[in-house]
């Protein structure tokens, strides 16, 4: 199931959709598609047009002063920021995103809650992967946090499994501090109130900055191509909870 997820969004993101049509224009020979191919790519490369996108994406989240933030009986960080690196002789986790990670330690820190809740993020093409949440335990407590005021779920692949895992170690209409990424909160605050969660967002790993325009913004971008992809797969993700819960 998890393959399938993550594939059909590639069939209809800007980079599928082109070789899609550029398979076809070698059978079907139409200088249209070749040119609608080259359409697709410039329009979704474009920072003006990403950036639009992925501001509709995180809103209507913004980041958030930690003194206004409200106390809850746990935070929840989400899985999705670290990644292995090495070989069969040496293997590391390092960080993909630590954004998450820190703003769990500086809620907890800052006494809003008393349990800090780890999902155990774990894909089946990972080799000799210890779960994420187990990871992240280890490393919270190198930041001192008491390993007993430390949750971590059983191995989830999705948000949805990390919703249901989470309600296993919570009670049933516990308040929580959801604490991921700003264009993954809508999805997630929605399963978490699914589960009778009272959910508190707490989102961080913003990807649009304030930062001013420069003459490089009008050229095609691989990171803009990265973010319309993005905005899509992520609307398909909500789309299909909408609909199967």
């Amino acid at each position: 199931m998890i393959y399938i997820y993550k594939i059909l969004p590639f069939l209809i993101s800007p980079l599928g959709l082109t070789l899609i049509l550029l398979i076809l224009s070698m059978f079907i020979y139409r200088r249209i598609l070749i040119l609608l191919s080259l359409f697709i790519l410039l329009i979704s490369s474009n920072i003006f047009i990403s950036n639009y996108l992925l501001l509709n994406l995180e809103s209507p989240y913004k980041p958030i002063d930690i003194k206004s933030t409200e106390n809850t009986d746990a935070i929840i960080v989400l899985s999705g920021m670290i990644h292995q690196v090495g070989d069969n002789k040496i293997n590391k986790y390092e960080w993909i995103d630590a954004d998450r990670f820190f703003a769990g330690i500086e809620l907890f820190n800052n006494n809003k809650a008393d349990f800090l809740v780890f999902t155990g993020g774990s894909l089946p093409w990972t080799k000799n992967w210890k779960p994420e949440g187990f990871i992240l335990k280890e490393k919270a407590i190198e930041f001192g946090i008491n390993p007993n005021n430390i949750l971590v779920t059983n191995n989830v692949q999705n948000t949805f499994q990390e919703s249901v895992e989470v309600l296993k170690l919570l009670k049933y209409g516990s308040s929580i501090t959801l604490v991921t990424s700003a264009f993954h909160m809508e999805r997630s605050k929605y399963l978490f109130e699914k589960q009778g969660f009272k959910v508190t967002p707490y989102p961080v790993d913003f990807k649009i900055s304030n930062s001013n325009n420069t003459i490089l913004d009008y050229m095609p971008s691989l990171s803009a191509l990265n973010h319309t992809s993005l905005f899509i797969r992520k609307n398909i993700g909500r789309f299909y909870y909408k609909v199967i819960l």
